[in-house]
């Protein structure tokens, strides 16, 4: 725990570092009497902003250095005990733009993801490592390892989740990173992200086999700049590949924002699926999440959410209520969360019912 602390406690001072004011060291190198060669060095430290180091005459022309910190203070309490668990991630890296103005590089790494069971350790702690450029404007190809587009919610990154646990078809079908190539880009009313991936996950033996991902979104009223529903938008996304003995999953989801509220709702159904692991089961799921911003750095969200563990077999449903407090003290760059969820599962699961708190602590640098 000492350690966990101080852990903690070096991220919170890396925190106050870098909160100051953006800055600026412009400096001369003279290569010799006939050369006079200027380079300058813009840091950008705000931190309601990622990080920059610029570079002028450079291949390099940005380097923006990642730090995240995001810990869970959970508390399960059920019929018969309780459960106190602190689960939390560090992960750093950084991000390099050429000068160019169209291609980027990317390598973060997990410190704390458990590999104990991976071939390669070493490998399995990268997240993402990939390079990106753009083709056209608002279309980018990715080559490279990264989180795919597997549902809405699933395709989303762990910091930028309205509650401090992902909605269970979020994590059982969604929650994977690949190895691969993909395609993004938007059209205004349509925006997409194809690709096709190795099946195995965490960089280990690629062999396994290749998938497909891929989802579109369309907003049917992106122009009418003063209806309510301009920024509606609706979902179709599948995820299906080679691996074991195959596995296909498919959902569809909407989305509406408007002022000061969000309401949004996600289906999806798996014959197979491989998500963090490979699973053979056909199942299916749902979640309708409302949330509504109390000021412009609190925001309280409900959300329920269901899962049919397999549809092949009864009573293994569970049903979940969930409802959230964020303060969004710097964006999601600082933020504090409370969640409150209570469980009911189906008479086939051995777990009872029970509640459980999560409090969860974000930092990213």
């Amino acid at each position: 725990m000492e350690k966990i602390l101080f852990k903690i406690l070096i991220l919170f001072l890396w925190a106050g570092l870098f909160a100051m004011p953006s800055f600026a060291i412009e400096e001369t190198i003279t290569l010799d009497e006939s050369t006079d060669f200027k380079k300058e060095t813009n840091f950008e430290f705000a931190f309601d902003k990622p990080k920059k180091i610029l570079f002028a005459n450079a291949v390099i022309n940005e380097f923006s250095p990642v730090l995240n910190f995001q810990g869970t203070y959970s508390a399960d309490i059920q019929e018969d005990g309780s459960n106190f668990t602190y689960p939390f991630i560090i992960e750093g890296g950084g991000e390099v733009r050429f000068n160019d103005g169209k291609s980027s590089f990317r390598a973060v790494s997990n410190f704390t993801r458990n590999v104990d069971k991976l071939d390669n350790k070493f490998l399995g702690k990268l997240s993402d490592v990939y390079y990106e450029r753009e083709m056209a404007p608002h279309h980018k190809v990715l080559i490279g390892n990264s989180r795919i587009p597997i549902g809405i919610e699933g395709g989303k990154s762990q910091y930028g989740l309205m509650f401090a646990k992902r909605a269970q078809i979020a994590d059982r079908f969604g929650n994977a990173r690949a190895l691969g190539a993909r395609f993004r880009g938007d059209f205004g009313h349509i925006d997409y992200d194809l690709g096709g991936y190795s099946s195995t996950r965490s960089l280990q033996d690629v062999t396994d086999g290749a998938e497909f991902s891929g989802m579109i979104n369309y907003k049917p009223f992106y122009d009418s700049e003063a209806s309510i529903l301009k920024d509606f938008k609706t979902s179709l996304w599948v995820n299906t590949g080679v691996r074991g003995s195959g596995y296909t999953v498919s959902g569809l989801g909407a989305e509406w924002r408007y002022d000061k509220f969000l309401l949004n709702a996600e289906y999806a159904y798996a014959d197979g699926s491989n998500a963090s692991k490979y699973r053979r089961d056909k199942s299916e799921g749902f979640y309708t999440t409302v949330a509504y911003n109390i000021t412009d750095k609190v925001q309280a969200a409900f959300r329920y959410d269901v899962l049919d563990f397999n549809t092949e077999k009864s009573n293994d449903t569970v049903q979940k209520y969930t409802a959230g407090l964020n303060y969004y003290i710097i964006g999601q760059r600082l933020r504090f969360s409370l969640d409150y969820t209570y469980t009911q599962n189906g008479s086939a699961i051995k777990q009872c019912d029970g509640s459980s708190i999560h409090f969860m602590t974000q930092v990213m640098i």
